[in-house]
């Protein structure tokens, strides 16, 4: 059938056919790999929120566990909404943990309102067996991807092991249709960019083709002319045809030659124009993925602002890439104390954001247990010193405020000092630096208290502040600082970092950030 197609009708078609393949390639590549590298932040994520349900739930709870009495329903729904509380602020779908009961599978907690304790699993006997059983059976982390009633889900299962030799699974669910339609997003993006560079190409090529067919379109009406007049030509087109004979290798090798040129040209334009947009495509959209991912760590609250009668607390980053690696974070380890945390990771661009994103979560997550800020960055430190193949650290500062009596509890991991700000002091405090986390296992730090008095401010800062530099490559500097507060004290937290900004913006004058800002400042009323 294709050798029946006259001859433009082939150029055009195997344009289309190219242009399509490449089209699809193209999208299929970048959608995959977007949707690994997306994967492997989230899971790194659910590892974290596992061990933190773990924390929260305790080998204790499931020592106890002998069969559907063992615990009173008082028990579980105290569990169920530490649990659900705990999702909600890592924004995971669901957490739970399980155990092998007479070959069955019996959840023992849940975050959910539905979940009851000691329930049997009703689902897939096969799934049950493959998935569930697999982290205990085979003693080992197991990540799942399956889609329910509500939409695509991913999910780890993390086996635990207690003192008494008791094992069992927590699990954490996270909702994957976010992703999803971020990479449908992406598909349709190149699609659409697929059909423009094949109109443009449909159009140039119907416009070369109808030039070089004019010559073979003169062949065929002397060619019929030939049949229909007993192969016989007028004297006129017989001379013709011998202008034309002695014309057409030339003619036709030159046409020939042009045309095969162009559609070359043309084909390997299009290739490297699919190749340089499709990386361009596929880093941008990583690069939104991970800024939407780092973000969504932080603080939820607009403009990292929270104010209470007790205190008021206002956090501000400015990444130097479109990710980056500091961090800050804040949150109700209990009604009453507040835990906060600023911090500084080695790197930047995306592999500090994702340590960046690790090391929140981890914070977080074993804070909400109400250890001390030495035994917090105790357990952070030892979490992120697995796997660390990359060798990055990072300094942290994490500290808990009393909201009742003003006493702040502090740990630091080599961050910079703070700056106590109140009617009578403008001055940094000293504190013990400790060492930066993920450095070395078992690493002891210390607890620090210094007590706030009404009215009093604790100025947080990563040293992108006071590292920046100017077009002279002069250091902003700790004095500068400072000085911004040689005044009165702002008025609020906000305007306080809003001070520390501008008076940034107006040192550097516009020359290039060189490293992560953030700021975080509280104050005690």
């Amino acid at each position: 059938m294709f050798r029946k197609l006259p001859f433009r009708k082939k150029i055009l078609l195997l344009l289309f056919s190219s242009i399509a393949g490449c089209v699809i390639f193209t999208t299929s590549v970048t959608v995959f790999f977007t949707e690994k590298s997306t994967q492997g932040v989230i899971d790194d994520m659910l590892f974290s929120v596992a061990y933190g349900a773990h924390n929260l739930v305790g080998d204790a709870y499931h020592d106890r566990i002998e069969d559907e009495f063992s615990i009173t329903p008082e028990e579980f729904e105290l569990k169920r909404r530490a649990l659900h509380e705990f999702a909600k602020k890592v924004e995971v779908k669901e957490v739970y943990s399980y155990i092998i009961y007479n070959d069955g599978l019996r959840w023992t907690s849940g975050s959910l309102s539905t979940d009851t304790f000691f329930t049997t699993y009703q689902g897939d006997r096969e799934k049950m067996r493959s998935i569930y059983f697999t982290p205990i059976e085979e003693e080992r982390v197991v990540f799942n991807s399956y889609e329910d009633a509500y939409g695509p889900v991913r999910s780890v299962f993390v086996p635990f092991t207690t003192a008494a030799g008791k094992r069992y699974v927590v699990g954490a669910d996270y909702d994957y249709q976010v992703v999803e339609n971020q990479l449908t997003g992406i598909a349709l993006g190149f699609i659409l960019f697929g059909l423009l560079i094949l109109i443009v190409s449909f159009i140039i090529v119907f416009v070369l083709t109808n030039k070089m067919s004019a010559p073979i379109k003169k062949l065929v009406e002397f060619s019929k002319e030939m049949v229909d007049n007993d192969y016989k030509l007028t004297e006129y087109n017989q001379n013709y045809l011998k202008e034309f004979s002695l014309k057409y290798k030339d003619e036709i090798g030159i046409l020939s030659g042009s045309f095969l040129y162009l559609q070359n040209s043309i084909k390997h334009y299009v290739q490297d124009l699919q190749r340089t947009t499709a990386a361009k495509e596929s880093l941008e959209s990583q690069l939104r993925i991970a800024n939407a991912i780092q973000m969504g760590m932080l603080p939820r609250e607009v403009g990292g602002f929270c104010d209470h009668n007790e205190f008021s607390i206002c956090g501000f980053m400015k990444p130097a890439r479109e990710v980056g690696g500091d961090l800050y974070n804040f949150f109700m380890i209990d009604d009453e104390h507040l835990g906060f945390t600023i911090g500084d990771v080695s790197d930047k661009g995306i592999p500090a954001a994702l340590f960046m994103s690790m090391t929140n979560t981890l914070v977080k997550s074993i804070a909400l247990t109400g250890i001390t800020p030495a035994d917090v960055l105790y357990r952070v430190n030892n979490e992120l010193c697995k796997g660390n193949d990359q060798n990055m650290f990072v300094t942290l500062f994490f500290a808990k405020l009393n909201i009742n009596t003003g006493q702040v509890e502090y740990a630091n991991a080599g961050h910079n000092p703070f700056i106590l700000l109140g009617e009578y002091k403008k001055a940094y405090q000293k504190l013990y630096s400790g060492i930066v986390l993920a450095a070395f296992e078992d690493v002891s730090f210390k607890n620090e208290e210094v007590t706030l008095l009404p009215g009093e401010t604790m100025l947080m800062y990563t040293d992108g502040v006071t590292e920046a530099m100017n077009s002279q490559k002069h250091l902003f500097g700790e004095e500068r600082l400072l000085q911004i507060f040689n005044s009165d004290a702002p008025t609020s937290v906000s305007i306080m970092i809003q001070s520390v900004i501008q008076g940034l913006e107006t040192y550097v004058e516009g020359f290039e950030q060189s490293d992560d800002i953030t700021v975080l400042a509280l104050r005690y009323h």
